[in-house]
């Protein structure tokens, strides 16, 4: 325990696991009460092998580490190591950025991008049903592409 000086806190060491991303976790748990891993995993391929993962550890990984700032497949390494976030997202384990790379590549070339879409429709029903709003904006891609050449717009 260390003794307090002028802050009204305390501080004190424990064995729980701790998260720098304890934001993602409400995200998480938002996905979870929409039902979006059963979606996933309705929709798109199951793995080809007993030891692959399933379509929504991979999916959901995006996600998460898009939502926790990542830009790059390397930045699941951050996912990846939050072992107290995982236990709350209740993602058992998290691709790694080779093997996320080929799924995506998979998905792409076949019939992936139909089943997301299937979900993405699923999503959207879901959330404008439960809206007392009558009309709605939806900007589906709103990431933004930073171009640093002159020419840009």
């Amino acid at each position: 325990m260390v003794s307090q000086t002028v802050l009204p806190f305390k501080l004190a060491s424990t064995d729980e696991t701790l998260t720098a991303q304890a934001g993602l976790a409400l995200f998480g748990e938002y996905c979870h009460a929409l039902g979006v891993p059963a979606w996933l995993d309705a929709a798109l391929p199951a793995p080809g092998s007993g030891a692959g993962y399933a379509a929504s550890s991979h999916a959901l990984s995006v996600i998460f580490m898009r939502h926790g700032g990542g830009r790059s497949l390397e930045d699941l390494r951050t996912l990846r190591a939050e072992s107290g976030l995982l236990a709350l997202l209740k993602l058992e384990s998290v691709p790694s950025s080779d093997a996320l790379g080929d799924w995506l590549r998979r998905m792409g070339a076949g019939a992936g991008l139909a089943g997301l879409a299937c979900v993405q429709r699923r999503l959207l029903e879901r959330v404008l049903t439960d809206s007392d709003c009558t009309t709605h904006t939806l900007d589906i891609d709103a990431t933004p592409i930073v171009a640093e050449k002159e020419a840009a717009r």
